[in-house]
């Protein structure tokens, strides 16, 4: 049975019109009309910078284009601030506002009996008062709502109807396709990048090196008919996978795949006429407003429809402008990830976001992506650059893996002796001493290639303790020193972690 379709002007119509734009209006707000160092953690200092930047840039009382949409975007951001607090969902007022056939509001958790709030009437409230709290006093005002639900039944959490394209939400499984096509293009990705750069050293993921990738992809194909006959073979499909793969290490992004699905109405995700079905791509499921891309269309794109002048399809950014559009992780990202995996509890994961609260929401480069994984504390780091002292440095880096193993394993009487410069590191495991060969060439540096071999030695005991250290790689910057980095976790959480913060651990 078909849906019937609603005026255009219904509420239904409106709401369902204003919650596909919501993704689009808090990208706009981020990306064009806030500045750079705006807070954007839905929280309360956001809502106190937001306020204040509407102050600062009131226009209210003259039509002006660019101040309507800064206020169409906070009332988006602020909307889902407020929810974030209240639980519940967008609805739609009818009563016109300003010439407009109504307004979004946001209704909360039905079970705090609270009428709905009008983002759109709240700014305009704090326009006219000028205090500059009238978030923050509306925020408090639900906060306190829901802490009395909370003492009346303890345990009681409001509950936020999922925004699309907005909240974060779990990845799909992945897809037997996928999982074959990752494992071709592995398998084939040496003899892949002899041939596209010119010998395997150069293809290193960092976001440079797409800009020789755009140009070897305009070298090969004159047009996208060209491109298109060869989309099958394995120029084009590494070229896709390499695409993917910087997207995913530089910025945290998952690949996913929609399988063929028969009954799925036409153009809906599943049906031949969708573009992402059946077809790799990246995606940032567990990222608020995070990007997706399809790769084979990125490289499509590239290309003019025919030959002679005709312009590419619509891009002008390149592919390494690509990673604009796609979220890093950050310290906050990289908490809820670890909370979910029931790797660190939920008051170690506040507190750590406490400590790093003026920066926990900043974007982070893919190096510090394992430095915010110790600060977690789930994983250690072998300093790169010079030491104090070498014996004490090994002392302290076994003792800390030690103290991840919550008792597992022991690390007594560390000595490092014998050689110029120190050639024989010991140290007692669980009572059983441990020898491992080591060159130095000066005091004041850790041979980092014998820690990753006497790292294994933390390892807690085979057995019903699955949990080890990976060493993680990053993309690194080119001609800069960098710690390594070692994870503790089991296989399961490493795949996650390996996955979603597009690190490799081995």
């Amino acid at each position: 049975m078909t849906a019937e379709t609603q005026p255009e002007n219904s509420p239904p119509h409106l709401l369902q019109k204003w919650s596909d734009e919501l993704p689009y209006q808090i990208l706009l707000l981020e990306r064009l009309l806030l500045p750079e160092d705006f807070p954007f953690d839905y929280g309360p200092l956001s809502l106190d910078a937001l306020e204040a930047h509407l102050l600062e840039q009131d226009n209210s009382g003259q039509e002006n284009a660019k101040w309507a949409e800064l206020v169409e975007s906070a009332t988006a951001y602020l909307g889902e601030v407020l929810l974030g607090v209240a639980g519940g969902a967008w609805g739609w007022n009818t009563r016109p506002v300003d010439g407009r056939p109504g307004q979004p509001v946001i209704c909360p958790d039905p079970e705090l009996e609270l009428s709905p709030v009008a983002p759109m009437l709240l700014i305009s409230y704090a326009l006219r008062v000028r205090t500059g709290t009238a978030f923050a006093e509306e925020r408090a005002r639900l906060r306190q709502a829901v802490t009395a639900r909370q003492q009346a039944i303890p345990g009681w959490q409001p509950v936020k109807e999922h925004t699309p394209l907005v909240d974060p939400r779990v990845a799909r499984p992945e897809d037997p396709v996928l999982s074959a096509w990752l494992a071709e293009r592995s398998a084939g990705l040496s003899a892949w990048g002899k041939d596209a750069f010119d010998g395997t050293w150069r293809r290193n993921y960092h976001p440079d090196t797409l800009d020789w990738l755009e140009a070897l992809v305009k070298q090969r194909f004159a047009t996208v008919a060209e491109f298109d006959a060869a989309r099958d073979e394995p120029f084009v499909q590494g070229a896709c996978w390499y695409l993917g793969e910087v997207i995913r290490r530089n910025k945290g992004a998952v690949w996913q795949y929609i399988p063929f699905d028969p009954g799925a109405e036409p153009g809906a995700s599943g049906s031949r006429e969708n573009v992402w079905t059946e077809v790799p791509f990246v995606d940032q499921p567990d990222k608020r407003i995070g990007g997706a891309a399809i790769p084979l269309e990125c490289l499509r794109e590239l290309l003019p429809e025919e030959d002679g002048d005709g312009e590419p399809n619509e891009r002008r950014r390149g592919l390494k402008g690509e990673l604009f559009w796609f979220r890093a992780s950050s310290y906050a990202h990289v908490g809820a990830l670890l909370t979910r995996l029931g790797r660190v509890s939920r008051e170690k994961a506040d507190s750590v976001l406490t400590e790093y609260a003026r920066f926990a929401h900043h974007e982070l480069p893919p190096h510090e992506v394992p430095d915010a994984l110790e600060a977690f504390g789930v994983a250690i780091s072998a300093h790169a650059d010079d030491v104090d002292d070498l014996e004490e440095s090994y002392t302290s880096l076994l003792m800390e893996a030690a103290a991840l193993t919550d008792g597992a394993v022991t690390i007594t009487d560390v000595r490092l002796h014998g050689g110029e410069y120190g050639e024989i590191l010991e140290f007692t495991r669980n009572g059983v001493r441990m020898t491992q060969d080591t060159e130095h060439q000066s005091f004041d540096y850790l041979d980092h290639l014998a820690i990753s071999e006497f790292i294994g030695h933390v390892d807690p005991d085979p057995g019903d303790d699955t949990r080890r250290f990976y060493l993680a790689d990053f993309v690194h910057l080119r001609n800069a020193p960098y710690e390594s980095y070692y994870v503790f976790a089991t296989p399961e959480q490493a795949t996650v972690l390996e996955k979603e913060l597009g690190l490799d651990l081995r």
